[in-house]
């Protein structure tokens, strides 16, 4: 569950720190004060995408930080050993800090995560039913994923293994296709393909051959120079008048004169003769290789020829010799899987069959559990509906089997409802009211509360078009979730916000220089305060009051 969150400089909230308490807790305050940021600060922490928005302005960064209670045999526990994250009392503080630039960083325990495993973390602590959530409802592809979640385990272990399978038989197909395509051209691809290779291999590369031949190639055409160089050079060792070995021999005898005064100077003596030993063989090294060079113009004449070969087939096929001779034996390897072409794509039909027919049995097992559950689960919102003011409510599940397969099976699931007597049922989305929308979501929070082990639950505006009863009805389910479950509610509605354990209230202020938004923690009697406010669209009258007061108590019993 969540213990507390700590908001920095996010939009509108400059610093706050809120304690939770398991059970119900609620929040309220005028409109624009800020309350569904809170909601937002909430996302951001589990994974949500950052923007520089959310950066107070005038602040280099905005951070939120929550801690969660983790308990001992939850599933989470070792994802986070992997990433090599212990719990500290039972307890992981998540840290997400957003730059103004909108680039962000996400820790764990000081350990530094992508936004990824962020997500992945995510799926083990909140369910934030927000707006968007509620609008899904209507949309008839969710409700399979919605089906899925209230059938629970005895569902997820098959789903696991149709999924694994139908991404074999998803292979298979693709791979079928694009053997079936290649052999729709295979003559003219294999002559192609054959082509290259003879042309690659006639070439007769070799790794490394081209670099030798261009450092031979280099200094063949260079000879003369070479040799002229080379010879000046050894001048400068052999010259009769004043040589370079000459002059350093004089340079010895100098001192050799006083060399028995300084065991120094004997070491210098020591060196010298060193360096004339090795000039003398450097001046015969130098003229044996001008000597040894000789111009040979055939050998000359076939480097040229074979670099240009080189160069014409590696500008053909713009690649290095290492990558055409990569290419070569890739087109040998396709042009013998042409060569037997009919046999593999015979083979692959073979196995996509057995494929089928195991999906088509995991699909059936998906469908009799969909199907069976579907039945019970119709019941069930039902009851849940008739308590929450729509007495009349008719719900029904339909589940037709497809003939085609895809990633949850062959099943079409959609969702249909009858609000009064005497009317159809109808897809839901040709007849609810917002207020509807907000109590069949609440409807189906309610059943996956039963079988769900995410600690804690998220209410945005759950109150949407309802007041009233309804609204008290609703307050009651919510209170009913948070006996299991940490629920975090934002409403508008009194009879919900007198429903909570624990109220917090959300104020906009400014001190004349900028505006800000605070949260407190109420107690009893601004607590009652608070509900009189959301219960007189004016001022707070005594009869507000009153009304106000004994919602709380009846709530308290």
């Amino acid at each position: 569950m969540l213990l507390n969150l700590s908001i920095l400089n996010f939009i509108i909230f400059e610093k706050i720190f809120l304690d939770f308490t398991d059970g119900f807790n609620v929040f309220t305050g005028e409109t624009g004060a800020g309350k569904s940021m809170i909601i937002d600060s909430l996302n951001l922490l589990l994974g949500g995408k950052s923007n520089k928005g959310f950066v107070r302005k005038d602040c280099d960064k905005a951070t939120v930080q929550g801690s969660f209670y983790i308990e001992e045999n939850s599933p989470l526990l070792p994802i986070l050993a992997e990433q090599g994250i212990g719990t500290e009392d039972g307890t992981i503080i998540i840290t997400r800090d957003v730059m103004d630039n909108g680039r962000s960083t996400a820790r764990v325990n000081d350990v530094l995560i992508n936004i990824s495993f962020l997500k992945v973390i995510a799926r083990y602590l909140l369910d934030i039913h927000g707006q968007y959530e509620q609008q899904s409802i209507l949309d008839s592809g969710e409700h399979i994923l919605i089906l899925d979640k209230m059938c629970g385990s005895e569902l997820k272990g098959i789903l696991e293994s149709y999924q694994s399978l139908y991404k074999d038989y998803l292979g298979l197909k693709n791979e079928i296709s694009s053997l079936e395509k290649s052999n729709r051209d295979k003559n003219a691809r294999m002559d192609f393909l054959a082509f290259q290779i003879n042309e690659i291999n006639s070439a007769k590369l070799k790794p490394g051959e081209e670099e030798s031949l261009f450092g031979e190639y280099n200094i063949l055409s260079n000879l003369n120079d070479i040799k002229m160089n080379v010879f000046q050079a050894a001048g400068y060792f052999t010259n009769e008048n004043r040589s370079i070995t000459d002059m350093l021999s004089e340079a010895l005898k100098a001192i050799k004169k006083v060399s028995h005064y300084d065991e120094a100077i004997k070491g210098f003596e020591s060196a010298m003769e060193l360096i004339i030993d090795s000039t003398q063989e450097l001046s015969f090294d130098l003229i044996d290789y001008a000597n040894e060079k000789e111009l040979d113009d055939e050998r000359l004449l076939f480097l040229e020829q074979r670099l240009e070969a080189i160069n014409h087939i590696k500008r053909k096929y713009n690649m290095e010799i290492a990558d055409l001779l990569h290419h070569r034996d890739n087109a040998v390897s396709e042009l013998e899987l042409l060569k037997n072409i009919e046999s593999r794509i015979s083979s692959l039909k073979t196995r996509l069959k057995s494929v089928e027919t195991d999906l088509a049995s995991l699909a059936k097992d998906l469908h009799g559990i969909r199907n069976n559950k579907a039945a019970i689960i119709e019941k069930e919102i039902e009851k849940q509906l008739h308590s929450l003011n729509m007495k009349e409510a008719r719900f029904s599940i339909s589940t037709t089997d497809t003939p085609s397969f895809n990633e949850l099976g062959r099943d079409s699931i959609l969702f249909m409802i009858s609000t009064n007597p005497g009317m159809d049922l109808m897809p839901l989305d040709k007849i609810l009211s917002g207020g509807e929308v907000s109590r069949i979501m609440l409807a189906i929070k309610s059943i996956i509360n039963e079988i769900d082990d995410i600690p804690t639950m998220i209410f945005d505006e759950i109150d949407t078009g309802i007041s009233g009863k309804t609204a008290h009805m609703v307050g009651e389910k919510i209170k009913k979730i948070s006996a299991t479950h940490q629920v975090i509610c934002v409403t508008h509605s009194p009879q919900i916000a007198s429903a909570a354990h624990t109220h917090f209230v959300i104020e906009k202020l400014t001190d004349g220089q900028k505006t800000y938004s605070s949260v407190t923690r109420l107690g009893y009697e601004d607590r009652i305060r608070e509900v009189a406010r959301l219960l007189s669209s004016l001022d707070i009258t005594e009869i507000s009051m009153k009304n106000a007061e004994e919602m709380v108590r009846a709530n308290e019993k």
